[in-house]
């Protein structure tokens, strides 16, 4: 049992601002109390081995890359960019200045392969393969689409489109996280260009 999990236990509540923290998976924080109930759903998975189950804990970052399954897009970016097709205008929360970790989906699928063989049961894993601000990243969504200068988009009016979870933590918030386990302990080595050129080449 490996299930996947989003890094939201860790967003915080930046409103577009840039922050300076960092997890790894080899040493998590205590989850604040509103994001409590998810990190224990972790904790009860991982210790599951306790009693005879192979269970670990995958944490995907934002996804980027196309799904070869019934779900070909993702959340955060396709939203975004689908935001922008038919406004005609690219925004991102605030400033933009909040980072978020990411990873291709055909590198996910990979550590997951890697995982399910290697992993000891019990494990958490982070799967990310670097970094960018979402000003960034609508930036490079506003070049593809030529819709013109990226624009900040007030909280107030992106909680009234997308409700209070998705515009602050999923689109708002900081999630910087490293995959330190997952490349020590599975080899995992993630092969796909940068999200930034993802954009640019193939959204």
């Amino acid at each position: 049992m490996l299930p996947i999990i989003r890094p939201s236990s860790l967003a915080d509540d930046a409103r577009g601002e840039p922050s300076d923290a960092v997890y790894d998976d080899l040493s998590l924080p205590e989850p604040t109390p509103d994001k409590a109930a998810r990190v224990a759903i972790d904790r009860m998975v991982q210790a599951a081995s306790e009693q005879g189950i192979r269970s670990a804990v995958t944490c995907i970052t934002l996804i980027y890359g196309n799904g070869r399954g019934p779900h070909r897009d993702s959340i955060q970016l396709p939203a975004l960019a689908n935001r922008a097709r038919k406004s005609g205008i690219a925004q991102h929360v605030g400033r933009g200045l909040n980072i978020w970790s990411n990873v291709h989906i055909d590198d996910v699928a990979e550590l997951y392969l890697l995982a399910l063989e290697k992993v000891p049961a019990g494990s958490f894993l982070f799967a990310e393969n670097g970094e960018a601000s979402f000003r960034d990243m609508v930036g490079a969504i506003s070049e593809r689409l030529g819709t013109g200068a990226p624009q900040p988009w007030s909280v107030e009016d992106a909680v009234k489109e997308w409700g209070f979870e998705r515009a602050v933590y999923a689109l708002g918030s900081n999630s910087r996280v490293r995959g330190k386990r997952a490349r020590a302990l599975t080899g995992w080595a993630p092969r796909h260009e940068s999200v930034i050129a993802w954009i640019s080449h193939e959204l």
